[in-house]
C-alpha cells in the first residue's frame, strides 16, 4: 500500500477519522492513512524544496535536473567576462584557427551561470553560426560545438527551448553516430532539455528520442540521466520506455563497483521514476528488478560510510515499489536480509537513507506480517530514535507509527509500552500541521486502543496541557482534534481545569 494520505485529505477528515471512532476495515484503515502513488510525487516535492538550503554535497548535483559540463582534466582559466563573450560569439562567422579557441572560451562562459548565455544570445544569428559549426564537418569543432549547446541547455527554460527547436533532431540523430564522445554531449544536452520542461519534453518525444537513448556502454551514465528526466512527470514517456525495452538495456547496470557509482546512480533513478506512477510495477517485478534492487541495498547496507548517491534513489525505488499492490512487498522481503539491512540504514550517519528508510518502511507497513516484525523487533527503537529529527524525517517517521498503531490493539499496545508517547508528545508543540495532524492521531490511538495509555499521556508525558494549548489554534482541524481528546477521554478533569481557569481570571 502507499502511505498516509495526502495533505488536502488530512486537513479535512484525514488522520482524524481515527479520532472520531470512526471503525474501518482492513482496505478503508489502509486507504484512510495512507496516501495514493499520484500524490507521492506532491510530498515528495515539499521535502525536497525545504532540503535545498541545507544541501550542499555531491548529491545534490546528481539530483538536480539540469548540469552544466565543466572542464575536467583542465585548469580553469580566469572567469571569462562578457565582453569576452561577446567578441567569442562574433568570431565564430571567421573561419580559421581561433575559432575553435573561441568556442573554448564559450562553452567555459556558459558554465559560469545564465547571464553569460544571454549576452550570447544578444549578437545576431549566434545560435545559427554555432549550430552550423555543431553540424559541420570539423570534428574537434563540433565536439566543442556540442559541449556548448550542452552548456546553454542547462541556461533558462528559453534557452532550452531555443536549443530544442533548433538542435533537438541533430541531437538525436548523433545519438546514434558511433562516436562516443559526440554520443556523450548529445545524451547530457538532451537531459538537460527534458529536465526543463513539459514542452521540452513534449518536442523531444515527437523526434522519437527514447529508442536511440536505450542506453549503450559508451553513453549509458548520460543517457541514464536524460531517460530519467523524461520519465519523471509523464506516464506517457515511461510507457514509451517499456515498449522500447529500456529495463532490460538498464540491468546490465545495475550493480555496484567503485568504478561503478556514477552509473548505477542514474540507472537507479531511471528506475525510481517508472516505479513512481505504480503502472509498471509488474514489468519491473517480472524482469528482476525489484530482487536486485534489494539485493544491491543489503549489500550497501555493510558498506560505511553510506554512498549518497546510490543509496537515496535505490531506497525511493523501493518505496516507490512498495507504495503499490502489498504482493510487491512480500516478493522485496523474501530477502530476509532486507529489514535488518533497513535498520542499518536508520542508524546511518547519511540523513537521507534515514528518510528514504522510514518511506519505504511506510510503504511496507501495509502488510501485517511485515508490521509485526517492525513492532515487535529491532527496528523500533530506531524509528523511535527519529521522531525527534528534522521535519521531513520526523514527519516520515509519525507516518511509519500510524500505520503501525491502527494495525490494532497487540501492535499499539507494545508502541506505547516501548515509549512511543514520550517520543511524540513532545511534538504537539510544533507549529506545522501536517506533523500535529499526526501526532494527535497517534496519541489518540494509544489513548483508546491501550490500557495504559490515557494515564502515560497524562501523567507521564504531561499532554493535557499540551492538548489545552491547541484548543484554540488557528487551524480547524487542530482545534477539533485536540478538543475532542480532551473532551472523550479527560472530560471531567477538562472541565474542571477549565472552571478553575475561569475563576482566576
Amino acid at each position: 500500500m502507499a502511505k498516509l494520505m495526502s495533505q488536502e485529505d488530512k486537513k479535512t477528515s484525514g488522520s482524524l477519522a481515527l479520532l472520531f471512532g470512526r471503525k474501518e476495515s482492513g482496505m478503508e484503515r489502509k486507504s484512510q492513512y495512507k496516501h495514493r502513488a499520484k500524490n507521492v510525487a506532491k510530498i515528495r516535492q515539499r521535502h525536497k524544496e525545504e532540503e535545498l538550503a541545507i544541501r550542499k554535497d555531491r548529491k545534490e548535483k546528481l539530483l538536480s535536473s539540469k548540469r552544466f559540463r565543466f572542464i575536467d582534466g583542465e585548469e580553469l582559466s580566469d572567469e571569462i567576462s562578457h565582453d569576452e563573450v561577446l567578441s567569442a560569439a562574433r568570431s565564430l562567422q571567421k573561419p580559421g584557427p581561433h575559432r575553435q579557441e573561441n568556442l573554448r572560451t564559450l562553452r567555459q562562459a556558459f558554465s559560469q551561470g545564465t547571464a553569460y548565455i544571454d549576452t550570447f544570445f544578444k549578437v545576431d544569428n549566434a545560435l545559427n553560426l554555432l549550430v552550423g559549426i555543431y553540424t559541420g564537418n570539423d570534428s574537434a569543432q563540433q565536439l566543442e560545438a556540442a559541449w556548448c549547446i550542452t552548456n546553454i541547455s542547462a541556461g533558462t527554460t528559453d534557452h532550452s527551448l531555443a536549443i530544442c527547436k533548433q538542435v533537438a533532431p541533430y541531437l538525436v540523430t548523433y545519438l546514434s553516430s558511433g562516436i562516443p564522445q559526440l554520443q556523450d554531449q548529445s545524451a547530457w544536452t538532451l537531459g538537460n532539455l527534458a529536465g526543463d520542461s513539459a514542452e521540452c519534453r513534449q518536442l523531444l518525444q515527437a523526434q522519437g528520442i527514447i529508442p536511440p537513448l536505450s542506453p549503450n556502454k559508451s553513453v549509458v551514465q548520460s543517457a541514464a540521466f536524460a531517460l530519467s528526466n523524461l520519465a519523471k512527470e509523464s506516464t506517457d514517456i515511461c510507457s514509451e520506455m517499456i515498449k522500447a525495452s529500456v529495463i532490460q538495456h538498464l540491468l546490465p547496470h545495475l550493480s555496484f563497483s567503485t568504478e561503478n557509482v556514477s552509473v548505477l546512480a542514474e540507472v537507479s533513478w531511471v528506475l525510481t521514476y517508472l516505479a513512481t506512477s505504480g503502472l509498471f510495477l509488474e514489468e519491473l517485478s517480472t524482469q528482476g528488478v525489484i530482487t536486485k534492487i534489494v539485493s544491491l541495498l543489503v549489500s550497501l547496507s555493510d558498506i560505511q560510510p553510506h554512498e549518497p548517491q546510490i543509496v537515496t534513489p535505490l531506497l525511493r525505488c523501493l518505496g516507490n515499489i512498495c507504495s503499490g499492490p502489498d504482493k510487491y512487498t512480500l516478493e522485496a522481503k523474501q530477502n530476509a536480509e532486507l529489514l535488518p539491512s533497513l535498520c542499518k540504514f536508520l542508524s546511518s550517519d547519511l540523513r537521507h537513507a534515514r528518510k528514504e528508510t522510514l518511506w519505504v518502511l511506510s510503504n511496507m507497513t501495509g502488510d501485517i506480517d511485515v508490521c509485526k516484525e517492525v513492532t515487535f523487533g529491532p527496528i523500533l527503537s530506531h524509528v523511535l530514535e527519529q521522531v525527534p529529527a528534522a521535519f521531513d524525517i520526523k514527519s516520515e517517521a509519525l507516518y511509519l507509527l500510524c500505520n503501525l498503531a491502527c494495525h490494532g490493539e497487540d501492535i499499539c499496545t507494545h508502541l506505547v509500552e516501548s515509549k512511543m508517547l514520550q517520543a511524540v508528545v513532545p511534538v504537539l508543540k510544533t507549529h506545522d500541521v501536517e506533523v500535529l495532524n499526526l501526532a494527535l492521531a497517534l496519541c489518540e490511538m494509544a489513548i483508546r486502543m491501550t490500557p495504559n495509555g490515557k494515564n502515560i499521556f497524562e501523567k507521564e508525558c504531561e499532554g493535557m496541557a499540551k492538548l489545552e494549548a491547541l484548543e484554540y489554534h488557528s487551524n480547524e482541524a487542530i482545534r477539533t482534534a485536540a478538543n475532542h481528546i480532551l473532551d472523550m477521554y479527560y472530560g471531567d478533569k477538562n472541565l474542571s481545569l477549565k472552571v478553575q481557569t475561569e475563576g482566576n481570571m
